[in-house]
């Protein structure tokens, strides 16, 4: 007699972002990475464009146009997971899209297209955020392309309040400069414009001496000037509780250097001394 055995049975694999190629329908499993305002682009005519992360921390950019926004605006929260059936894919026709995402394809909701959010979908499951780019690989990618970028760091630096004179509409647009550093004890420099200034003014007074770690996505890169700048698409968090800037604070509260300057801190890109002068050098050894 045949002894009984279980045989082990696996599920069929969730397809990831990296799957989709064009001109077909998926099933699968995103997270809401940057959901944008509804665009009106014609007479009768309207888009909502999003930005989608999978498992692997891709993202994906995304379009639904017409009645399908009023089906999906409402349902679809920045943050949150889904699995999405019968969502299609097909390539990327404008350069502006290709910005926020690392795949050439785009992904459709369609007629055809239903949704399930899926709750208590934790980090490790379905990331919060891409992968951050450590602050050496800056330069190098930007040189290479015009994507844009998500970086996390240890605010060290920040500077007082300055304003640029905006000629089209007439009015004076705030600016601050953050410096941050990040686990490699390399250092950047980020440009807040606008809203990234006024509605973190309390934040901004206190990061340094905080040591607040802040998240930074969808910045511009200016190769030439050193510099990442906020974009209208960008978002700036101060101490998110997430596992990223959990390691980071504990790293650095083992082992950044930083409790006072005395002369200067120097790094390969950056000069500080203890008035929080900022200057870029070639090579500082």
């Amino acid at each position: 007699m045949n002894s009984l055995k279980r045989k082990r049975v696996e599920a069929p694999r969730i397809p990831t972002l990296e799957d989709v190629h064009p001109y077909t329908t998926w099933n699968i499993c995103v997270r809401i990475y940057h959901k944008f305002h509804v665009e009106r682009f014609a007479v009768g005519r309207k888009k909502l464009n999003m930005v989608l992360l999978d498992e692997k921390g891709k993202k994906m950019a995304a379009v639904i146009y017409d009645d399908e926004v009023d089906r999906f605006e409402t349902l679809l929260v920045e943050g949150r997971v889904y699995y999405v059936w019968r969502m299609s894919a097909e390539p990327i026709m404008r350069n502006q899209e290709s910005k926020f995402a690392d795949s050439s394809f785009l992904c459709r909701f369609t007629t055809q297209t239903t949704i399930s959010e899926l709750t208590h979908v934790n980090e490790q499951l379905i990331p919060l955020y891409p992968p951050f780019m450590p602050f050496e690989r800056v330069w190098p990618f930007a040189f290479d392309n015009d994507k844009y970028i998500e970086v996390i760091g240890m605010v060290i630096y920040v500077s007082s309040l300055g304003f640029v004179k905006d000629k089209f509409y007439k009015r004076n647009i705030p600016v601050r400069n953050i410096v941050l550093l990040d686990s490699s004890y390399n250092m950047m420099k980020i440009v807040l414009w606008d809203k990234y200034v006024t509605d973190n003014m309390i934040a901004l007074e206190r990061c340094a001496d905080e040591r607040a770690i802040v998240i930074a996505t969808m910045l511009r890169a200016k190769p030439i000037d050193r510099e990442l700048h906020t974009t209208d698409f960008s978002r700036v968090r101060f101490n998110p509780d997430i596992a990223a800037v959990r390691e980071l604070r504990r790293r650095s509260i083992m082992s950044y250097p930083l409790h006072e300057f005395k002369g200067e801190w120097k790094t390969k890109d950056y000069v500080i001394n203890k008035t929080g002068l900022l200057a870029y050098q070639d090579y500082v050894k």
